[in-house]
């Protein structure tokens, strides 16, 4: 299939498709100077859709690929596991911002209380 249909195929679109086959992503075979996609690379092109879903970037995912054709999957759920860590982190420090913001709404209302009551 050529590009039009791989992008309806993959809900990427022909530029995004593109780009990843110039980082290295996809490997594309060629038929005269037509670009022609497999189901793998249809696969693959979802694959790499999804992971930028979770906060994956291209430059990441190309390190992931580690120069072969496909995933280093061992290498990709090591990855997915430092994301996760990084996003419980994440999430703790939001926690945190989240009660400093509830104390200092109290503390002003609070003042604000004082000053509406002392004419």
């Amino acid at each position: 299939m050529f590009i039009g249909e791989a992008s309806k195929s993959s809900g990427a679109t022909q530029r995004a498709i593109r780009l990843y086959e110039s980082l290295g992503l996809l490997e594309i075979s060629r038929k005269g100077m037509y670009r022609v996609y497999t189901k793998k690379n249809i696969a693959l092109i979802k694959i790499i859709k999804e992971a930028q879903t979770l906060g994956i970037n291209l430059s990441e995912m190309v390190i992931l690929m580690s120069e072969q054709e496909e995933f280093d999957w061992k290498l990709v759920s090591d990855f997915l596991n430092q994301k996760y860590s990084m996003i419980e982190n994440e999430i703790r420090e939001l926690e945190i911002k989240k009660m400093n913001i509830k104390t200092y709404q109290v503390s002003i209302a609070m003042c604000l209380k004082e000053l509406d009551s002392n004419p």
